[in-house]
């Protein structure tokens, strides 16, 4: 409905054009940044996941280092076997690899289904390629045979002596060593949490930042172009005047405004300018982004006016060159002086600034102060125009109302960016909402891994030490006292992983605190509730064991040997 067939290809050309002139940096540069950070939280998951699998197959190696002892003494080569181990843990990591594809090919599924928020002819490429197979069966391969070499080597060292008369020390010597793995999960696992943290909150805070207007779901854009239709100037002014006026005499809209391009969308325009009396220094900034607005854009947008007035019907081509700017502008030029009256050269003439308006944001939410031009729309004539309106009643009933007036002014017009405010803001947020949301499942994924992790080796340290802990029950320790015992192994463990992490978590904050909106690269939720949420899981997968153990029958512990 909103993209007849006869204009797909031309509206889409204008918007592509659009796109690629005027992109916001900051919004490239935070999808660039984003696209390193999910990059390193993949690497960190596939470390976490290839380190459970790694405790796994030490443990796996312990139960069989019997075997693979009287192997040795039969005169097998430690070669041999440690290929036939590998062999092992690559077929396993093959048939990982397998399942990830299929869960990647659903997942492609979903990711083809998204759209933005906002219009155009938006199309994802995402597909299993052969590249793809390539890339999942390399990495398949070379994590089985990374973490499935210390593994294989461990099952393999020709202690053969110790291993056949069922020595404890090598077990010891393993379990250390499994040990050491769960601290290192613990600690990847922290600092996947805290960095998922920390965009959470960041978006969070991104939704709090005020953008320089009043009540965003109030406030309801559509765009169109007369110029797609072959309209001359002269016509494209009547097109817009007529628009206005219908759209001020709906009774649920209050205000009603034009402007060539919104704050916080995808276009962006700067120009050079020149101030009387004030010398820029050799290396200072003079272009200064600016938009063409309609009287009554400012009422409509809800942005407050500092000094002067705003613009009127009668600011046209015939009028004298007059313009207004922002709070920050006038700082910069005129510090602790009236804007009003001052003259700014640029587009070939001289135009008087007539007022002054509260500054916003304009490119992205994070973004630092910047100065700002306004010109009126009628003296700079641009065709492509977002129509905004404010209205107390509902906002998709004006939405179908807009639609309604402008087939009645020309059937065949495309309109586009049909939506609230609200839903236009989305441009801004896009990077920290996905950032914050796929995080945030990574995050949850880390820390399911990790909980499994430390179950897993909890569990078996508990199953190899059943003989002793029976025999500690039999001759009258408290079930209590042993369960708090292996409590105590256990989170000291996680305990000395969460130190590890939140060092590493500190050093990884500092990198990402310019993608941050609102929240301290230290902020007190991240690095006191992420913790305390990851050691309590830790203590949970670490207490089922515990349990297991203090409640065992101390009798078949002991015949069980």
């Amino acid at each position: 409905e909103e993209f007849p067939d006869q204009y797909d290809t031309q509206l889409g050309n204008r918007l592509v054009l659009q796109s690629e002139a005027g992109i916001h940096p900051s919004f490239a540069t935070a999808s660039m940044g984003m696209s390193a950070v999910m990059m390193a939280v993949v690497g960190l998951l596939l470390l976490i996941a290839c380190v459970n699998v790694a405790n796994l197959f030490l443990a796996r190696a312990q139960d069989r280092r019997k075997e693979m002892a009287l192997r040795l003494s039969l005169g097998a080569g430690r070669g041999r076997i440690v290929q036939q181990l590998l062999t092992e843990s690559v077929i396993f990591a093959l048939l990982a690899g397998g399942a990830g594809l299929v869960l990647a090919w659903f997942a492609t599924g979903a990711l083809h289904a998204f759209r933005p928020a906002m219009d155009g002819p938006w199309a994802f490429d995402i597909e299993l390629d052969r590249a793809v197979l390539l890339f999942t069966t390399a990495i398949s391969v070379a994590a089985g045979i990374v973490f499935g070499m210390v593994p294989a080597l461990q099952a393999t060292k020709p202690d053969t002596m110790s291993e056949v008369k069922g020595d404890a020390t090598a077990g010891r010597r393993r379990s250390r060593m499994s040990s050491g793995l769960v601290v290192f999960q613990m600690a990847l696992s922290l600092l996947l949490l805290i960095s998922s943290g920390l965009f959470l909150r960041s978006l969070q805070g991104a939704a709090q930042i005020d953008p320089g207007f009043d009540d965003p779901s109030n406030l309801v854009t559509a765009a169109i172009d007369p110029e797609l239709l072959g309209y001359e100037e002269a016509e494209v002014r009547r097109v817009l005047d007529r628009l206005m006026e219908e759209m001020k005499a709906l009774p649920e809209v209050s205000e009603v405004g034009l402007a060539s391009w919104l704050p916080l969308g995808l276009n962006n325009s700067d120009r050079g300018i020149g101030v009387p009396g004030y010398e820029f220094g050799e290396n200072e900034r003079r272009s200064i982004p600016y938009t063409h607005v309609s009287e009554g854009y400012f009422e409509a947008m809800g942005v407050g006016v500092v000094e002067g007035r705003t613009f009127q019907r009668t600011d046209d081509e015939g009028g004298a060159p007059v313009m207004v700017v922002n709070r920050r502008f006038a700082e910069r030029f005129w510090p602790d002086e009236s804007a009003l009256g001052r003259v700014v050269e640029t587009a070939g003439r001289e135009w008087e600034v007539v007022g002054v308006v509260e500054t916003g944001k304009y490119q992205s939410l994070g973004e630092n102060p910047v100065e700002f031009m306004f010109f009126p729309k009628r003296q700079l004539f641009f065709s492509g125009t977002t129509l905004v309106a404010r209205t107390p009643a509902d906002p998709q009933a004006v939405l179908a109302r807009i639609r309604g007036i402008v087939r009645g002014i020309d059937p065949d017009m495309p309109v586009y960016d049909l939506r609230t405010m609200e839903n236009h803001m989305g441009t801004a947020l896009l990077p920290s909402r996905l950032g914050g949301i796929v995080l945030g499942l990574f995050g949850l994924l880390g820390l399911t891994l990790a909980a499994v992790g430390i179950y897993g080796v909890m569990a078996y340290s508990v199953s190899q030490r059943r003989r002793e802990l029976g025999i500690r029950v039999a001759l009258g320790a408290d079930r209590t006292e042993v369960e708090r015992m292996v409590l105590k192994e256990g989170l000291r463990l996680a305990l000395l992983g969460s130190a590890i992490g939140l060092v590493g978590a500190f050093g990884a904050a500092q990198l990402v605190q310019g993608m941050l909106y609102n929240v301290s690269a230290l902020d007190p939720f991240a690095f006191g509730i992420v913790p305390v949420l990851l050691v309590g899981v830790a203590a949970l997968a670490v207490y089922v064991p515990a349990r297991k153990a203090a409640r065992s029958d101390p009798i078949g512990a002991l015949r069980s040997e």
